[in-house]
Parts: structure tokens; sequence; C-alpha cells
């Protein structure tokens, strides 16, 4: 009996004292980016528009992320504006690969909602973990013009936004693309 107790109480201290094996955490935080020399494979930018860039620079952090830098640089893919397209990027903090889940087209406007995994890189103590890339591309211009874009990374994703929720973004889109042709069409009155 004696030797019962002592051999429970060795195993027990012993399951004690080992080293409880530490899982890694996702990250939990997001980023802002914006685009740079961002080219469309059509002249009005809408649904099915493939949007190319030369490049994304961090222009925000926050959470688990607030430690990338202003300005780090990195490489987006080109992003179709087509549900299931492709969508990754590469960078030195992490990698994101995804599909795009939702599109949302107005006048001159176009947000692509994707959904993927993001692998971190320089962040360690962490490991891969779902998150959602936000792409916003604008012309106020019209058919032909420059065409702005931008983007957000959220982990974990966040929800895909509700129709309403895109009607308010289209529509404050078409505000200020309205709001910019006016002002060019004043500075143009002006300038006669």
């Amino acid at each position: 009996m004696r030797t019962r107790v002592l051999t429970l109480l060795a195993a027990a201290t012993v399951a004690v004292a080992a080293p409880a094996t530490a899982s890694a955490a996702t990250v939990i935080g997001g980023f802002s980016a914006g685009l740079v020399n961002v080219t469309s494979s059509t002249a009005s930018i809408g649904a099915n528009s493939t949007f190319s860039n030369g490049g994304s620079a961090v222009l925000g952090s926050s959470g688990d992320l607030s430690s990338i830098g202003l300005f780090t640089t990195f490489l987006t893919s080109s992003v179709t504006a087509t549900s299931g397209a492709a969508v990754t990027f590469n960078a030195v903090f992490g990698s994101f690969s995804g599909k795009v889940a939702s599109i949302a087209t107005g006048t001159n406007f176009v947000t692509i909602y994707t959904l993927g995994d993001f692998t971190p890189a320089a962040l360690s103590g962490y490991e891969a973990g779902k998150a959602s890339v936000q792409f916003t591309f604008n012309q106020a211009g019209g058919a032909g013009s420059d065409i702005s874009g931008s983007f957000s990374f959220a982990s974990p994703p966040s929800p895909i936004p509700e129709p309403a929720t895109w009607g308010m973004m289209i529509a404050g889109a078409a505000m200020a693309g309205a709001a910019v042709r006016r002002r060019r069409a004043s500075t143009k009155v002006a300038a006669a």
C-alpha cells in the first residue's frame, strides 16, 4: 500500500513539475496601407476589373501589429473584383493568402472584401490565423482617369459588411467623387 501511495505521489509530482507546452497565439490587430501606381484592366472601374499596383506602404497599425513601422513597403498581388479570385501579399512581417468573398461597386468606386490566412514572419510567438483584407479603389475623375487605392487588414477577420453598410460606403464615395468634380469645375471657371 505504501509503495502505491509513493508511486502515485511521485507521478503527481512529475505531472505538476513537467513544463506545459505553450501554444502560440494568433495575431490580434490590423493595419492600413496605401497602394501606389494603381492601374485597372478597364477604363471605367467596376466588377471584374483587375487592379494592379506598384506596391504598398503601411499608413498605420494597431494591436499585435503595432510594431510595423510607418511606410513599411511590401508587394501586393493584383486584385480582381470577382468572387473567388486569389489575393496575396508578402511582407517582412508576414504573408496573406486569401480569396475575394464579396464586392461592392458604385460610380467610380469598388470595394473588395477578402478572407484568408495570415502567416506572421517577424512576429515571434504567433501562429498562422484567419484574417481579412478590404480593398477600396476610387476613380474620382471618371473613365480613364487616375485610380487611388488603399486597403485595411484585420486579424481576426472583420465581418463581411452588411448590404446597408455597402450602400453607405458607396454613397460616401459618390459624394467624395462629386465634390472633387465640383472643385475641378470651379477651378477651371476661375482660371478662365
